[in-house]
């Protein structure tokens, strides 16, 4: 299965302070589902191979059965010269519930339980408390919109989209046997953040499998995740999040002052 809308930590158009150091973290893309089935297991799959809605449209529904997963995540940003890998493990559950504890930068999280977003930067000993209900909207929709089937029709909505090549679906990696169906992604409204992204699902299981995301000042994101494991039984106290004590907590850090 793939992962791909929760993942909050690239970038969209969203600047945190915490500490008065500016980071940067996505809350948009967020539910990729990685799938552990090759296309082997279904040799003649059904598709619309000339349209990239009815393949959206699967990704959609898709989505809507998953209840939860967990997965180990891999994220690399590309910067000039500067490259930064990020890697740990995560857990979904429907309803917004996610959690992100980081192995590299040790000790970092990211959780929700779907009202409140937290994140962790165990190097700056700050919290950021994002409030996920507040009523901040745009013309595409809720700022804060939770892991969530709503979460992904507002990134379709916030992009247009197409395929990238007439060959779909295709392979993409010689050591990777998957079809992928390639959808190229397009900012409708250059606001900051990713202006483009590239998705590469999976043409078997409809799930998102890898994404990735530039930036308008030349910075690459890249996103995967592996050892999934689909609709597993998951305690909702894993989604709750407990503040050391010395920790600075910063309210709203995802929201401008404006």
């Amino acid at each position: 299965m793939s992962i791909f809308w929760t993942i909050v930590i690239l970038e969209e158009n969203f600047s945190v302070n915490l500490s008065k150091i500016r980071l940067s973290f996505t809350f948009a893309i967020a539910i990729l589902i990685l799938s552990s089935a090759s296309y082997a297991e279904e040799e003649n799959p059904s598709h619309n191979w000339h349209s990239p809605s009815e393949v959206v449209k699967k990704v959609k529904k898709k989505f809507t059965e998953i209840k939860s997963y967990s997965a180990d995540f891999k994220i690399t940003t590309t910067e000039g010269k500067t490259i930064r890998n990020m890697n740990g493990t995560c857990l979904y559950k429907k309803d917004g519930k996610i959690r992100y504890d980081f192995t590299s930068p040790e000790g970092d999280a990211i959780v929700s339980d779907g009202k409140t977003l937290w994140i962790y930067i165990k190097k700056l000993g700050a919290v950021g408390k994002q409030d996920l209900e507040l009523d901040k909207k745009n013309s595409s929709g809720p700022v804060f919109t939770s892991a969530s089937p709503e979460g992904l029709n507002r990134l379709f909505r916030k992009y247009h989209y197409k395929f990238d090549t007439t060959t779909q679906p295709r392979l993409i990696d010689d050591k990777d046997p998957t079809l992928y169906f390639v959808l190229a992604l397009d900012q409708r409204e250059k606001i900051g953040g990713f202006e483009k992204m590239t998705l590469y699902i999976d043409s078997t299981s409809y799930l998102v499998r890898k994404a990735t995301a530039y930036d308008g000042r030349g910075k690459e994101t890249n996103i995967s995740f592996s050892n999934m494991d689909l609709n597993r039984e998951i305690e909702d106290g894993l989604f709750n999040f407990h503040i050391s004590g010395n920790a600075k907590i910063v309210n709203n850090p995802l929201v401008s002052e404006d």
